[in-house]
C-alpha cells in the first residue's frame, strides 16, 4: 500500500505540472499556482518549510545512565545535519531524563513532552522504562521510536503502529551472544540477569542458543534489578562450576564483579550484553575484567562519526564521550522521523507512523539525510541507511536485519572492538 500510494503521489504530481503548462499558454499560471499549497522551487525543494518538534526520554540519571550521553549527542548531532541542509524541514528537540523503574521519571517527562506538542519521542534506552510509558505516547497518536529498546515484547505490543525502533530485538543478540559462548569452547555455561523484561528476554534467547548448540546451562539465576548485594546470586550462579559466565544487567554488574573476584572467578570466561557494556571503564579498580566479552547492537561507530560527535559534545560544554553505544541508532531515529515527515509532507505522529516503513526499504539507497531530502524532493522513492547499518523495518516498526557487534576487554578496563555479526531476523 505504500507503494501505491508513493507512485499515485508522484501521478499526479505530474498532471499538476502538465496542467500547469497548458493553462500556462492560456495566460492562467497564476490561477493554477495559487491553488499549489506547497509549490517546489527550482531547486526541488519546497517553498513551504515544515517544522517537526521532536522529544527525547533517555537516562541522565539511573541504573543505565552511561547510554545516556551517547545517545543525546547523536540526536543532537543528526539535528545540527537536518537543519544545516536547509531541505524543506527544520527540527528541534526537547531532552527529558527517563530514570530507571526505581522512579516514575520516565512517565512524567513523558506528560510535560505530550503536552509541548511533539510529534515523536525517542527513547528510551531500558525496555523495562519504555513498557511503563509506552501506552502514554502512543494511545496520545505520538511515535515513540526507541534507538536501544531490545526486548522481544515490543514486536507483538498493541502500540497502534506507533512504536518503533532500531536497535534489534534480542532474539538477535541473543542468539549471537550464546553462539559466541559456545564458539569460545565452553560447554557447561551458567547466566546470571536481572528479572525484568530486558534481562528475561535477553536469557531466554542466550539459553536457548547455548542449548540448541550442543551446550549445557548448568545454573540460571534471575536477580531482582533493585537489590544492593549480590553474593548469595553469583554463589548460586557459580555452584555448578561453569567454564563461562553470562551477566546480564545494567550498572548492577559494578557491584557483581567484586563478587565473582571473591570467588577466584576468571574473567576471561565472562561475556556480558549491552546493559552493562561500557559501564567498567578505566576509573573501575575494585577488579580487572581483561579478556571479558560484552555484545551491543549495531555496528562499530566509525572514527569519523566519534569525531563529529566528541567535537558536538565539547561545542556544548559537555565531557568527552566514553562510550559510544546507541549513539548510531539515536542518530539514525531522528533523521528517519524527519524523512518521514518529507515524504509524508506532515509532521503529525499519524504522518510520521504512516511513513517510517517507506522510507526504509525498496527505493533508491541513500546515507545521509541530505542525500534522502534531495531524492524525495524529486518525487524519487528512498531506502535509507545509516549509522547503524542497514535499516529495514517490519510491519511491527522492527529492524528486521542488523549487527551485533563484540567488544573485548584489556588490562586496565580498556575495550576494544573485535568484530560483528550480521544477522537477519526473516531467516
Amino acid at each position: 500500500m505504500v507503494a501505491l500510494s508513493k507512485a499515485t503521489s508522484a501521478t499526479r504530481s505530474r498532471s499538476v505540472k502538465s496542467a500547469i503548462s497548458g493553462f500556462a499558454v492560456l495566460g492562467a499560471t497564476a490561477l493554477i499556482l495559487s491553488g499549489c499549497s506547497s509549490p517546489a522551487t527550482t531547486s526541488g525543494t519546497p517553498s513551504k518549510t515544515l517544522t517537526l518538534k521532536i522529544g527525547s526520554i533517555l537516562p541522565q540519571t539511573g541504573s543505565l545512565a552511561v547510554l545516556g550521553p551517547p545517545e543525546f549527542a547523536g540526536i543532537d548531532l543528526a539535528i545540527k545535519d537536518i537543519n544545516a541542509a536547509k531541505a524543506g524541514i527544520k527540527i528541534s528537540v526537547e531532552h527529558k531524563d527517563s530514570g530507571d523503574t526505581t522512579t516514575n521519571i520516565a512517565t512524567q517527562s513523558a506528560t510535560a513532552e505530550l503536552a509541548d506538542g511533539v510529534s515523536a519521542i525517542i527513547g528510551a534506552a531500558s525496555s523495562s522504562v519504555s513498557l511503563t510509558m509506552i501506552d502514554q505516547i502512543t494511545k496520545a497518536k505520538v511515535v515513540e521510536f526507541s534507538p536501544a529498546n531490545t526486548s522481544p515484547t515490543f514486536s507483538t505490543y498493541a502500540d497502534g503502529g506507533y512504536y518503533w525502533r532500531d536497535a534489534p530485538s534480542d532474539v538477535l543478540q541473543g542468539r549471537v551472544l550464546g553462539q559466541k559462548v559456545l564458539k569460545d569452547g565452553h560447554t557447561n555455561v551458567s547466566v546470571l540477569y536481572q528479572n525484568d523484561s530486558y534481562g528475561g528476554g535477553l536469557d531466554k534467547n542466550v539459553v536457548k542458543a547455548i542449548t540448541d548448540g550442543g551446550g549445557t546451562v548448568g545454573k540460571n539465576v534471575a536477580f531482582d534489578p533493585a537489590a544492593t548485594s549480590f553474593s548469595s546470586d553469583v554463589t548460586s550462579v557459580l555452584s555448578s562450576k561453569p567454564d563461562a559466565l553470562v551477566v546480564i544487567s545494567f550498572d548492577q554488574i559494578k557491584s557483581i564483579i567484586p563478587e565473582l573476584k571473591k570467588n577466584n572467578f576468571n574473567f576471561a570466561n565472562m561475556y556480558g550484553s549491552d546493559g552493562n557494556y561500557g559501564v567498567i571503564n578505566p576509573a573501575y579498580k575494585d577488579a580487572d575484567i581483561a579478556g571479558a566479552q560484552f555484545t551491543n547492537p549495531g555496528v562499530n561507530a566509525s572514527a569519523a562519526f566519534q569525531a563529529q560527535l566528541q567535537a558536538l559534545v565539547s561545542s556544548q560544554g559537555n565531557k568527552a564521550l566514553t562510550v559510544f553505544s546507541y549513539a548510531p541508532e539515536s542518530y539514525d531515529a531522528t533523521v528517519l522521523l524527519a524523512l518521514a515527515a518529507l515524504q509524508g509532507k506532515g509532521t503529525s505522529g499519524t504522518v510520521l507512523k504512516d511513513n517510517l516503513q517507506a522510507v526504509s526499504e525498496g527505493g533508491t539507497k541513500c546515507t545521509t539525510f541530505a542525500a534522502c531530502a534531495k531524492l524525495i524532493n524529486a518525487g524519487t522513492d528512498i531506502d535509507y541507511d545509516g549509522h547503524s547499518g542497514p535499516i529495514t523495518f517490519d510491519k511491527n516498526g522492527d529492524p528486521s536485519q542488523a549487527y551485533i557487534s563484540i567488544y573485548k576487554y584489556a588490562t586496565g578496563n580498556t575495550n576494544a572492538y573485535e568484530t560483528a555479526q550480521f544477522g537477519d531476523l526473516n531467516k
